[in-house]
């Protein structure tokens, strides 16, 4: 029996406790129209930092639009034991489908980074998933996959880290023939804008509607091919025949079955006659290399290489940065980047969490140079002026953590280190201002 006393429609609920297992929540939101006599299709969300209140406040109108319920694990969490994890993820999907009214045959499973690779992990292993969005983050290791009805939509930033593993799965779910799509916006290592996640769910839609699930809705189908016209059109345009020819196989595994998709195909096929397109695809082929090649040399060089090297190696990238001529050339230089910022933080919060305060200073100086307006940067650099002693020093760069969005209260009003400026004017300001930035990113 749905719970419909205690959770009403249209209302973000960022933590309900689980019937069972009280000391475990989720976020919830129920669509407007949700009634308990009917059964509503439901996206579980993972994300990577247990944050269930984002993708559930951030997706909310696709809720509404398209009558989902959506709600977000608050304990899934990368870094997880699998056994802790698994046990969290059956007592919230449990807890879900028993309180609420549930399409058994439309139940699907959504993420982000780590998190997006527990949401494939469910469906792969789950006859019962029907779909899943993987943001950022691709399929995780497994022995076996179960479920090869799974419809799956991919969506990466174009300066996302993981933007070439997210083009290497399309190719290969795309050999074997798989029920996908891979939608690419302009971003880096991060949520969906709500407009490229809204193409998701008319992929989940569409493709209930091939199954039977759902009636066919012609409304849907005639605004997707609108949408696939005006966004061929301006790509043709802008002379760039990659993208058309990327709008076309969308139109294909969106619409193929459910109305004619000849032209899309045709398309598809006479584009490879286009000089531009071959040049396109050979640069794309170089940068790849180019990329992949940086990204080793990288991994090696953190723990060989000393300050100097890698003061070198940034002002490379930079030139690099500063010399690229095509966008494609742009977003592979942020990517690398946006690569450096991921490893020097995993790096440096390593050092500092064993008390390697050297190796973390190296660290903290790649970190700076690759993402100089990353509030992580300044937070961890507090806490190594603290375990370094430079006490004038550490005021000042949570300030600055502060300035650039930094929003987790908890960990600066919890860590140690910071204790003896609780009672300062200052620092009093900084959490203020820290309170500020994580209401307004809720807010959002």
């Amino acid at each position: 029996m749905a719970d419909t006393a205690t959770f009403h429609p249209g209302i973000i609920y960022d933590s309900v406790n689980c019937f069972r297992y009280p000391g475990e929540s989720y976020a919830l939101y129920l669509p407007k129209n949700y009634i308990a006599t009917k059964k509503f299709p439901v996206v579980f969300f993972f994300d990577a930092h247990a944050r269930g209140w984002l993708p559930v406040k951030r997706y909310k109108p696709l809720a509404d639009s398209f009558n989902f319920i959506l709600v977000a694990s608050n304990e899934s969490k990368n870094g997880q034991a699998a056994q802790k994890r698994n046990q969290i993820i059956y007592h919230f999907m449990q807890d879900v489908e028993q309180r609420f009214s549930i399409d058994p045959e439309r139940i699907y499973t959504g993420g982000f980074s780590g998190g997006a690779r527990v949401a494939a992990g469910i469906g792969l292993s789950n006859k019962n998933i029907a779909g899943v969005i993987g943001c950022a983050a691709g399929f995780p290791k497994l022995n076996r996959i179960v479920n090869t009805r799974l419809a799956y939509v991919g969506i990466v930033g174009n300066t996302d880290f993981n933007f070439l593993e997210m083009k290497q799965l399309y190719s290969e779910l795309e050999a074997a023939h798989w029920r996908h799509s891979l939608l690419i916006f302009n971003g880096h290592h991060q949520w969906p804008p709500v407009e490229t996640m809204k193409r998701a769910f008319d992929f989940l839609q569409t493709d209930a509607m091939r199954r039977q699930l759902i009636p066919v809705d012609k409304y849907l189908i005639t605004r997707l091919k609108a949408d696939f016209k005006e966004r061929r059109k301006q790509a043709s345009k802008n002379d760039n025949p990659l993208l058309q020819r990327q709008i076309d196989y969308q139109g294909v595994a969106f619409l193929k079955g459910l109305t004619p998709v000849g032209n899309y195909e045709k398309e598809i096929q006479r584009l490879l006659l286009n000089p531009r397109l071959k040049k396109q695809q050979q640069q794309e082929v170089f940068l790849k290399k180019e990329e992949q090649r940086w990204q080793q040399i990288y991994a090696r060089a953190f723990e060989s290489k000393d300050a100097g090297w890698w003061k070198n190696t940034l002002d490379h990238l930079s030139g690099m940065q500063k010399r690229a001529k095509t966008p494609a050339e742009k977003q592979m230089t942020r990517r690398l980047f946006n690569y450096l910022s991921l490893m020097s933080y995993l790096y440096a919060d390593g050092s500092l969490n064993n008390n390697q305060t050297a190796a973390a200073g190296k660290y903290l100086m790649v970190y700076k140079k690759s993402d100089p307006t990353n509030p992580e940067v300044y937070f961890l650099k507090a806490l190594y002026y603290a375990m370094e002693g430079e006490t004038n020093a550490i005021l000042p760069a949570l300030q600055k953590a502060a300035d650039n969005g930094f929003k987790d209260v908890k960990r600066l009003e919890d860590n140690a280190y910071f204790s003896g400026f609780r009672q300062t004017p200052i620092f009093r300001k900084i959490l203020l201002r820290v309170k500020e930035n994580k209401k307004t990113a809720e807010e959002r």
